[in-house]
């Protein structure tokens, strides 16, 4: 019986130039920017999108630093973030930040990275996803309010990422501990972060605040949503 052509079956190597091409296509023409960093920052490939964001040609990104297109006082956030990254003691991140376009003018952007890594673990590339957050500077200081909500977000995530811990193991301190003055600090402290969990919670909503919880054991976990206003002084 004949194969017909729609049931020919291409030789591996056609297949891999086939699907290679089809995943260029597709990252070329993704509605959002995105972008390929080599692991000393520099741009490798960029998309249309990001190309038309920051106003360059086909190939006016490559070989650029992403620090040299992000705005001056943005550089030292982002490369921070994008250590932690590279080490594994991050996923991936977000940020809200300004890039500066071939003119020179900044524009807000929502910048999404992970990494992806060789067989051995080691980072090969970061690979970015480049959004307008619709929020291009007025006067030079301020932000656009769709920027500054995300801004709030990021703030309320990493604060809440921090004091979960921080709670937890002063609860064990208090738990552990005999009366005293390391105690009664200790009280300090957990009183000061409750009130930071519970200003957290009224700035984002229940409905809003993803849990945050760090196991300390078989069983003990800390939901901030769970934390009670802070006791009001007589």
């Amino acid at each position: 019986m004949a194969t017909s052509p729609a049931a020919k079956v291409l030789p591996f190597s056609q297949r891999q130039c086939s699907d290679e091409w089809v995943f260029a296509n597709a990252f070329e023409h993704a509605p959002n920017g995105m972008a390929i960093l080599d692991c000393d920052g520099r741009i490798s490939h960029a998309n249309l999108a990001v190309r038309k964001l920051l106003g360059f040609r086909r190939t006016g990104l490559i070989g650029v630093c992403l620090s040299e297109i992000t705005y001056s006082e943005d550089v030292e956030p982002e490369a921070e973030q994008r250590k932690r990254l590279a080490c594994g003691e991050i996923g991936s991140y977000q940020l809200v930040q300004r890039l500066v376009r071939r003119d020179g003018t900044p524009t807000w952007v929502l910048l999404s990275v992970s990494v992806r890594r060789d067989t051995s673990g080691l980072p090969e590339c970061f690979v970015l996803e480049v959004e307008s957050a619709h929020g291009h500077l007025s006067n030079g200081n301020s932000a656009h309010p769709d920027a500054l909500e995300y801004l709030l977000g990021e703030a309320v995530h990493e604060i809440g990422n921090t004091l979960t811990p921080l709670m937890v193991n002063t609860q064990l301190i208090i738990e552990q501990s005999k009366a005293g003055e390391i105690s009664d600090s200790a009280h300090e402290i957990l009183d000061s972060a409750r009130r930071i969990a519970f200003t957290l919670r009224r700035l984002r909503g229940l409905k809003d605040l993803h849990p945050t919880a760090t196991p300390t054991g078989e069983s003990r976990m800390l939901d901030l949503r769970m934390v009670p206003p802070p006791a009001t002084p007589h």
